[in-house]
Order: structure tokens, then sequence, then C-alpha cells
């Protein structure tokens, strides 16, 4: 691996600490990596995530990315209950979310990461209404490319804190947000 794409992820890294410390935000990549489009965004911020110790699943409308995932980065594809990681390249799960892995009472650390590509993401103007650690009173981002619906999910699926999933969003334009199971999901 070359020198600079070492310092790249690392900024990279140290770009989504940010963002999951403080829920709500929105984070710009450091350098989304070369090339253009979503692909590369996702490869940029995966390759601080993932490699050939963790799992992962992509919808098989998605096989492409699962494979660049593969290739690019060690990771085994695997079943939504047995993943690491969930991409949803579509910003929408279809459901898979009710299988992601939320850790236990001793392990809660072990649920998943789910990672959704999204069209755009701000800080403002939103109808979820997030509180918890990290934000200071509350937060109301606006996710644009996903749906209502799957953000029920999120909340359902974390709903019994510390179990559950660790959201990232990733947007068209290089721009992160997370939303972590400690997080609250209302909608105002």
């Amino acid at each position: 691996m070359r020198h600079d794409t070492i310092i790249d992820d690392h900024a990279t890294f140290r770009t989504l600490l940010k963002a999951m410390s403080r829920p709500g935000t929105v984070e710009r990549l450091p350098r989304p990596g070369a090339g253009d489009g979503p692909d590369a965004l996702l490869l940029s911020l995966a390759r601080c995530l993932l490699d050939h110790e963790v799992t992962h699943c992509v919808p098989a409308a998605y096989a492409d990315v699962g494979t660049l995932l593969a290739r690019e980065l060690g990771s085994r594809p695997v079943r939504e209950e047995l993943a690491d990681f969930l991409v949803f390249p579509d910003g929408e799960s279809a459901g898979a979310l009710l299988l992601a892995k939320r850790g236990s009472l001793e392990y809660p650390d072990q649920g998943a990461t789910v990672l959704y590509l999204v069209e755009e993401l701000r800080e403002v103007g939103g109808t979820l209404n997030l509180q918890g650690p990290g934000i200071p009173d509350t937060a109301r981002p606006l996710i644009r490319g996903v749906a209502s619906e799957e953000l029920a999910l999120l909340r359902e699926v974390n709903a019994e804190f510390p179990l559950g999933v660790d959201a990232i969003f990733l947007d068209n334009g290089g721009c992160l947000m997370c939303i972590p199971r400690s997080t609250r999901i209302g909608v105002n």
C-alpha cells in the first residue's frame, strides 16, 4: 500500500470517528480517493473498516459492490445475520436490517455496522429528531435518499440499547453522518 493511501486512510478514519462521536453532524471525507462516483467513495470509506478479518453483506442486486469489497479489501461475503457490515448502496435494506446482528448484553459491540449510500446529507432541515450522547440538545439532520420506513427500522433495531447497530450514511458528495446505537431516533 502506498504511503499517501495510508495517510488518507488515517485521515478518513479520524473523520469517521468524529462523525460517530457527534451524531447528526455532517463531515466531509478528507480525500475521497481516486475516481469519482459511489464506488470510489464507498471504497475510500470501506478501506478504514473492512479487511480479511470482517464479513460483509450487500444485497444481491448490487453483487458488483460485494465483489469490489471482497477483491479490494479481502472482506468475506456472508448472509445478513452473520455480517459485521451491511452495505445498502441504494439507501434501503428492504427489511434486511431486521436480520442484522445486534450484539449481546455481554458483548454489545458485536452488533453490526450498517452503511447506507444516500443522495445528500445536511445537518438541518430534516424530520428526524436525534438525542443522546454527543448531541448537546437535539439534532435534526436531513438524509435525502433513505426512506422514512428505513429510519423506522433503524429505530426498531436500536430500541434495546446497548444492543443494536451503528449506522453510517455516505452521500454522493463524499459527506458522511453517523447514528450510533446509543442515539435515540424520533420523528418531528
